[in-house]
């Protein structure tokens, strides 16, 4: 019988071996869901890289998948410097200043004191679809966050009549086929699967988990 499972470990782990890219990418194309359609009532853009999400969100504007574009209220990581950079209307503005873009971003209200987790914007959106009277919304994040990001509207939103649809922001530094290859696709799909897990058992706010 231990002969039977070191031969099967071995021939795992051979095959592991192997085919090792194909599992990684595997991976990677879980976490990512792009299921955006035309006729949205607004594209949210999630807190986060601005430079991905915030021309993804352009992008579908542009295409009429919405008449509207929204920015989440982000609480400032340190409120007595917050005044030193710029806000996230502000990047957003001149993103689509340089894209030649001609787009007016609406500001998410917060319920707090700004969102800082997925959830808190979850939240708010849920608040303000309702004075709105919003049906479906798409939200624009990174590729990697967008299947957490679903989790966490689903939660909230799921009692609601308002859909929620994700639109998948790429970026030039790594991919689901290649993300194994830097620091930072490393970093981000190896902590999205603890994030996503948190999110699985949890439909709060939760700290260690913040502006992503």
């Amino acid at each position: 019988m231990k002969r039977v499972i070191l031969v099967l470990i071995l021939c795992g782990v051979i095959i592991a071996a192997f085919q090792y890219q194909s599992i990684l990418r595997a991976h990677a194309r879980f976490f990512t869901v792009d299921n955006a359609t035309p006729g949205a009532d607004a594209i949210l853009v999630l807190a986060g890289n601005n430079f991905t999400r915030v021309p993804k969100a352009l992008e579908l504007y542009q295409a009429g998948y919405a008449p509207r574009l929204l920015l989440t209220t982000v609480k400032p990581i340190k409120q007595n410097l917050a005044h030193l950079q710029q806000s996230h209307r502000e990047q957003a503005d001149l993103i689509a200043r340089h894209l030649s873009i001609e787009a007016r971003f609406e500001m998410l209200p917060s319920g707090k004191d700004g969102a800082t987790s997925t959830f808190d914007e979850a939240y708010d959106l849920l608040a303000f679809s309702r004075q709105e009277n919003f049906r479906r919304v798409i939200i624009a994040t990174d590729g990697f966050h967008t299947r957490r990001a679903l989790l966490a509207f689903s939660k909230v939103l799921g009692d609601t009549p308002i859909a929620i649809e994700a639109a998948a922001a790429a970026n030039d530094i790594f991919n689901e086929d290649n993300w194994w290859r830097t620091d930072l696709g490393i970093g981000m799909y190896v902590v999205e699967p603890v994030n996503y897990l948190v999110y699985l058992f949890t439909n709060r706010n939760v700290e260690a988990i913040e502006n992503n």
